[in-house]
């Protein structure tokens, strides 16, 4: 399980100055924009916990958005500031430092964790307009530290906060969503005590042909939650939304917040696993972080048998490892996998 080595597109870039023969090597897809008008809706985090024992707005406002959208920005979160901060200045860093330092944590073959790419599966496959530093963050005993930037020198206490900070809050939104569900509010976030987490800190390099190329091939997310941070200004997501792009305008302070296959397989359908894509801009590079929430190794990827009493699962039922085999194993290409994971 793990990915073909690839040049690096931002060495590919500073070679080329982005010139029509770098975007030829990327994938190419030139759908519309979609709605420029909708936007995902707004959770206020701070309500939520307020709300855990009792329910109220806040939460019904985020059982809607599971369903409806699999997609919203969460506020007032409980991530402190300068953590974030700290993790935004530290990807920035990173990724300015020169080609040979960054090489020192590259990807070794058959690995997933490091710099360079995932998904590239076969030598013909045009590649995305993207760097990337793949992690595995939780729990503590999954990390390996080698794949771990000591430069910038803040980079590996602050990814350590960051972590923990996140895992709280990934575990408190699946409590309410439990909740939301009908369930008792530790049914999913007792699968997840030792859950896995780990992170894809995104460079999108500019590049003149944008129009040509895609950042982030469309796909939806393997795991049970994931939640993005807009690292700088620069917009790129793109959610599927009635058939058509539609650009996620990121509210300063936010988390991106999408529901992952795994959730959508756990609520038999109930909560949705939405199609996106990352966008390249024609003159200025783009950083992101994803944080991907998944549950405990030894955890079997089914329906829950608490909501399927009274009704036919929809899904396949997995253990953990051949889920993640599956998806890792072939190129990320729009709902395929989750479409493989149907019942018929």
């Amino acid at each position: 399980m793990g990915s073909l080595p690839v040049p690096s597109v931002q060495a590919l870039v500073a070679a080329t100055g982005g010139d029509d023969a770098a975007a030829e090597a990327v994938t190419c897809d030139g759908d519309g924009d979609g709605d420029g008008e909708a936007q995902i809706p707004i959770i206020d985090h701070r309500r939520l916990l307020l709300e855990l024992d009792h329910g109220g707005e806040e939460s019904a406002r985020l059982h809607r958005a599971c369903q409806d959208w699999g997609f919203f920005q969460l506020v007032n979160h409980s991530v402190p500031d300068d953590v974030v901060e700290s993790m935004k200045a530290n990807i920035q860093q990173f990724f300015q430092l020169p080609a040979e330092t960054k090489k020192r944590f590259a990807q070794e073959q058959g690995q997933l964790e490091g710099y360079g790419q995932l998904f590239v599966v076969s030598e013909d496959q045009k590649l995305d307009w993207a760097d990337m530093l793949f992690l595995y963050a939780q729990p503590p005993e999954r990390r390996k530290t080698k794949f771990w930037p000591d430069q910038p020198a803040t980079f590996r206490s602050t990814l350590d906060r960051y972590s923990g900070a996140l895992k709280d809050v990934s575990d408190s939104l699946l409590a309410t969503m439990a909740k939301n569900l009908g369930l008792k509010r530790e049914t999913i976030a007792d699968k997840c005590i030792r859950g896995m987490q780990s992170f894809r800190m995104n460079y999108y390099p500019q590049c003149a042909q944008a129009e040509k190329v895609v950042g982030l091939s469309p796909h939806s997310d393997a795991n049970l939650l994931t939640l993005v941070l807009q690292v700088n200004h620069v917009q790129g997501l793109q959610i599927k939304r009635n058939g058509s792009w539609l650009p996620v305008k990121p509210v300063p302070g936010a988390f991106i917040v999408n529901i992952g296959d795994m959730l959508e397989v756990f609520t038999n359908g109930r909560y949705r696993s939405i199609e996106h894509r990352a966008v390249v801009d024609p003159k200025e590079e783009r950083l992101s972080v994803a944080a991907f929430h998944f549950p405990d190794m030894d955890a079997m990827i089914g329906p829950l048998k608490e909501l399927t009493a009274h009704e036919d699962d929809a899904y396949k039922t997995l253990d953990l490892e051949s889920f993640m085999k599956i998806f890792f194993a072939t190129k990320l290409e729009g709902m395929s996998f989750l479409d493989r994971m149907k019942l018929n």
